[in-house]
């Protein structure tokens, strides 16, 4: 079989190193080498107007099947890129015969599961060590990623956590060969997929004389693929667009919540689905309630926690608002409730309390 070479010249053009296109002996020195270059996912490929730029969160991060509940799966990475969007990567060696198939839906469970059930505080501790181990700061390395000076931390994890509700990802599945039928079912999602962002990563090695050289690149995104990505990533919807995707009977339960918001001093915050209800506080803003098309109304208590109530304070009004039922006691920080006919009246009412509380 024919072997591709790339040459390693040197200043004087005259010595030509040659060296020969190998396939990684395990798995896990491709998994060692994003840890450390994260760069060999190359950002300047995924979108070369605004190049990404890489943190890493941790390697092997586990993912769990419950809200709570004990991880069932492995990550082989989670890095944010500096827009806060979770980039999962998967490593597989083209030896790996596992079904491609098989490979596809392993990560999807990682991101169904990891969006729904990853709780903010894991990841953040999750990252804080990671840094420790590369004797980084994380706060510093975050600044680093963001370089903006209008930009802070704190903006960044809200970022990461919206991206996460709202289940804007991206799934990169990286080897040293891409076969074409994981080609072909990573090129269909991603033009399928909306929200998600689908690639796969061809990092082939290249040794000789002792020498060794990676060389990524990007599969699976097409130049239409790339702008429609970045077009819907900006595409900002308003309240008429909101309702208008929301069930008919529910419109006048949104417009009294948004009247209700605005009335008390809040902000509506729009995104590219949903909406979050923010209020001011001394530090900044921050958000205590969601709604997403067609009938989802969350009630946030993780940055009431964090930066408004007290413990005792967030702790009684979890209890008032899930005491009569109509919203599951589920969820460590957002207590989601269906609207519907039969329970708009109390969603209402538990709205009425929450504006009472952060009063």
């Amino acid at each position: 079989m024919h072997q591709s070479k790339i040459f390693l010249v040197d200043k004087s053009g005259q010595t030509w190193l040659p060296m020969t296109e190998m396939p990684y002996d395990q798995e896990v020195v491709l998994q060692e080498a994003l840890a450390q270059y994260p760069d060999l996912i190359p950002g300047d490929q995924i979108n070369p107007d605004n190049p990404r730029r890489w943190l890493l969160v941790k390697r092997e991060l586990g993912v769990p099947g419950e809200t709570g509940g004990s991880d069932v799966w492995s990550l082989d990475h989670l890095f944010l890129d500096q827009d806060g969007m979770p980039t999962f990567i998967e490593c597989k060696r083209s030896q790996d015969t596992r079904s491609r198939r098989e490979v596809v839906a392993q990560m999807l469970d990682y991101a169904a599961n990891g969006t729904e059930y990853w709780p903010m505080e894991k990841l953040r501790q999750s990252a804080t060590e990671t840094a420790q181990q590369q004797d980084r700061d994380l706060d510093e390395a975050i600044v680093e990623l963001l370089d903006d000076v209008e930009l802070d931390v704190e903006w960044f994890w809200q970022q990461v956590e919206e991206n996460l509700r709202q289940g804007k990802i991206r799934l990169v599945f990286v080897a040293d060969a891409i076969p074409k039928e994981l080609r072909r079912l990573v090129e269909f999602l991603n033009d399928k997929m909306n929200d998600v962002e689908v690639l796969a990563v061809e990092v082939k090695q290249f040794l000789g004389e002792g020498q060794r050289a990676m060389v990524p690149r990007v599969i699976g995104i097409t130049e239409a693929t790339r702008q429609s990505k970045q077009g819907a990533s900006q595409r900002i919807i308003n309240r008429e667009i909101f309702l208008q995707n929301c069930l008919p009977e529910l419109v006048p339960f949104y417009n009294t919540i948004f009247d209700k918001a605005l009335s008390a001093g809040h902000m509506i915050n729009w995104g590219v689905k949903g909406f979050s209800l923010r209020m001011q506080t001394p530090e900044q803003m921050i958000s205590f309630a969601y709604g997403f098309p067609p009938n989802v109304f969350d009630f946030y208590l993780g940055y009431l926690a964090k930066d408004y109530l007290s413990a005792e304070a967030v702790q009684t009004l979890r209890q008032n608002l899930t005491a009569d039922g109509t919203i599951p006691d589920r969820g460590q920080r957002t207590l989601r409730v269906e609207v519907n006919a039969s329970n708009v009246k109390n969603v209402l009412a538990l709205f009425d309390l929450t504006l009472e509380a952060i009063a």
